[in-house]
């Protein structure tokens, strides 16, 4: 198959922002455990982690579903005041959060890391 490219509008135009892929999506529902079960047995996504009143979180219970590459975040809320509440009363259960990957966040993560390497070598 033949892939046509678009030409540069500009020619010093670069990626800005080079998405490696998508980092999770979080779905906000009206019942998280039923939805977590449904993604489990339905299409086989792996529960990784747990996230309510078991754990300390009050407000809120989240699961964490994998399979290969692809992660889930289900969330619902455990209160009746709370923003999952009201983006639930007015959109119904969806997509909220799309978190993607990108190679910016890398290189802020490493400099941190670089200045305490450095920091420490020049005390000895």
């Amino acid at each position: 198959m033949n892939t046509a490219t678009l030409p540069k509008q500009y020619e010093d135009a670069q990626d800005f922002l080079e998405l490696w892929g998508t980092d999770y999506v979080e779905f906000y529902v009206g019942n998280a455990k039923q939805s977590a079960y449904y993604f489990k047995t339905a299409f086989g996504f792996q529960e990784v982690a747990y996230a309510g009143l078991e754990t300390g979180v009050t407000d809120r219970t989240s699961y964490v579903l994998q399979q290969d590459k692809i992660r889930l975040v289900i969330t619902s809320s455990l209160v009746e005041d709370s923003d999952i509440n009201r983006h639930l009363n007015e959109h119904g259960d969806g997509v909220k959060i799309v978190a993607y990957g990108y190679q910016m966040l890398q290189r802020r993560l490493r400099k941190p890391q670089n200045a305490v390497q450095n920091r420490s070598n020049s005390h000895r």
